[in-house]
């Protein structure tokens, strides 16, 4: 977990993936205890909300992640917080690992910030490859605060995400 307080992404993004590693983000079942008006459920398939679930096992998620494994040639994609901070925080070492923790937290803010507009703005994604999108920009508009050294390494995986979206 040391390496995501390490990483150069907005702080507000920091504390979520440490909240939801902890299992602490608000989802629907613990704002119904707050006597929250919306679903238990998720907006996109109708299960049960867990933290796991809309990070890693919707579908929405599992598209987003699967783009990114095939596209950048990962061996495996994050199937759960805890899968995800041993496969690709813990191991967080070199250019290529660090660019790729960046662009992890990227898609983990903006899986969030879709599943946030879907359940409480009742927003619909309207296509799946939006989500692409919305994480590609967010990615590009947090370059800024990568270190100079990584910007080789970060124009190179961008290059191939971009690339990729058909």
């Amino acid at each position: 977990m040391m390496n995501v307080w390490k990483c150069n992404i907005p702080l507000k993004v920091k504390i979520f993936i440490w909240m939801a590693s902890h299992d602490r983000i608000q989802l629907g079942v613990q704002l119904k205890k707050k006597q929250w008006s919306g679903p238990e459920k998720c907006a996109a398939c109708d299960v049960l909300e867990t933290t796991d679930h809309i990070l890693f096992q919707c579908p929405i998620a599992v598209y987003l992640w699967t783009f990114l494994r095939v596209t950048l040639g990962w061996q495996s994609s994050p199937i759960s917080c805890s899968n995800f901070l041993l496969e690709f925080v813990d191991d967080c070492r070199g250019a290529k690992h660090k660019v790729t923790l960046f662009i992890c937290a990227g898609a983990l803010w903006t899986i969030w910030t879709t599943r946030n507009d879907m359940a409480i703005n009742k927003k619909v994604l309207t296509a799946p490859k939006v989500i692409i999108f919305k994480t590609l920009m967010l990615i590009k508009s947090w370059r800024p605060l990568l270190k100079a050294k990584l910007e080789p390494t970060t124009e190179e995986m961008l290059n191939l995400l971009t690339a990729n979206v058909h």
